[in-house]
């Protein structure tokens, strides 16, 4: 636990050490690209997502990610880690790849990787509202 801690810390140190350089520039939002936020249903209310759907399971994917000690880039980390919330006979909701509690977050993911390939928003759209570039 405490190895796994101090290399969290020595890779936030890192990057933020590397971010020092780094140009800030704000991430194309779907109003950005001309959806109608919040009143057709075409975008989230926030307007980060073409969905409230989508956002909704963005946020509830942070907050599980937060309680289970993950990295934010789970979803697309080669291997997926041992959680208990992951456990089919623990969690009887686990998606169909095992990599989500739920198969809405699953179908949310794949649905954003859609979106992101049809769209002029970048692939790492997601992780960088996460604060992770």
């Amino acid at each position: 636990m405490i190895k796994n801690y101090a290399l969290k810390t020595l890779a936030a140190a890192a990057l933020l050490a590397s971010a020092g350089a780094l140009q800030a520039t704000e991430p194309n939002t779907p109003a950005q690209l001309g959806y109608e936020v919040g009143m057709s249903g075409e975008v989230s209310y926030s307007g980060r997502f073409p969905t409230q759907a989508m956002e909704n399971q963005y946020n509830a994917y942070l907050v599980w990610i937060a309680e289970n000690d993950l990295d934010v880039t789970h979803a697309i980390d080669a291997r997926i880690r041992p959680v208990a919330s992951l456990d089919g006979a623990r969690n009887g909701n686990v998606s169909a790849t095992g990599r989500f509690p739920t198969q809405a977050m699953e179908d949310q993911f794949i649905a954003y990787q859609q979106w992101v390939a049809t769209t002029d928003v970048e692939a790492d759209y997601a992780f960088r509202l996460a604060g992770v570039n």
